[in-house]
């Protein structure tokens, strides 16, 4: 199956179907092994925020990529619905036809052009709506970006809370070395 055999609807189900199948992929395929050190909260926010950024820009990337087909073929029967122009053969008129057939030549071609141009206004509104669609797409990526700043304000909160408890774990460790030493009175 081809590009040009889908239609409209279908490439607009396509693209959602796709971002959530990408975005659960990297949902579930997130490597939690380099992110062990963290606490579960954390790592699942990871998770998730991994999962809706991959699902929000494949929305996005497809969205713009069909927007872009759709006016790289402006002359698709899918978003043209008119018949085109057809321009009237003047070589047949009666008596002067002969000396019309250079006329007919320009007339096709001026015919053909407002055919191209009829073409590209009805592919416009078909690709403005998958851009449009991109810009909706680009909007969720702000709440997201919220949503990571949120997620690393609390991680970096984490692992200074843990470097402090490490830092006096360290501490309480030399005293009780220093304790020890003064104990067994060591002179090194």
């Amino acid at each position: 199956m081809s590009l040009a055999e889908i239609s409209i609807e279908v490439l607009s189900a396509g693209i959602w179907i796709l971002a959530i199948l990408v975005g659960l992929s990297m949902h579930l395929w997130h490597p939690g092994e380099r992110l062990s050190h963290l606490p579960k909260y954390l790592r699942q926010a990871r998770k998730l925020l991994a999962g809706a950024l991959g699902a929000v820009t494949t929305f996005i990337a497809a969205n713009i990529a069909s927007g872009i087909y759709v006016v790289a073929h402006p002359g698709d029967p899918r978003w043209s619905d008119n018949a085109p122009l057809a321009a009237p053969s003047l070589s047949g008129t009666p008596m002067i036809g002969q000396h019309l057939q250079s006329l007919d030549s320009v007339m096709d071609d001026v015919v053909a052009r407002i055919n191209d141009v009829r073409d590209i206004q009805q592919a416009i509104p078909v690709a403005l709506d998958f851009f449009a669609a991109a810009g909706w797409g680009f909007l969720v990526v702000i709440p997201l970006a919220l949503f990571a700043l949120a997620t690393s304000y609390r991680e970096k909160k984490w692992q200074k809370a843990e470097f402090a408890r490490y830092k006096r774990t360290m501490e309480d460790l030399q005293q009780e070395l220093d304790d020890v030493k003064r104990f067994v009175n060591y002179q090194g």
